[in-house]
């Protein structure tokens, strides 16, 4: 039994570490696309891409910080 639950622990931190650094990578990727698209429509290369960037970045950390919080209050 307890063989199982050591498994089980294994795959959900892989499973938690795959979702953050997805999570991380889409949402800076969006940002980025996002930003260079506004920077065409608006002709303000490069200023909304970076802002873009960092947006995407701020909203990736807090989806982690959510998603690890609910990861260790599902743990205990």
């Amino acid at each position: 039994m307890g063989e199982r639950r050591v498994g089980g622990r294994i795959l959900a931190a892989l499973a938690i570490t795959t979702t953050i650094g997805m999570e991380m990578a889409i949402m800076v990727t969006a940002g980025f696309y996002g930003g260079r698209w506004l920077d065409r429509q608006l002709h303000t290369d490069p200023w909304l891409m970076t802002a873009g960037i960092l947006l995407g970045t701020a909203a990736g950390i807090w989806g982690v910080v959510q998603t690890v919080s609910r990861f260790f209050k599902d743990w205990g």
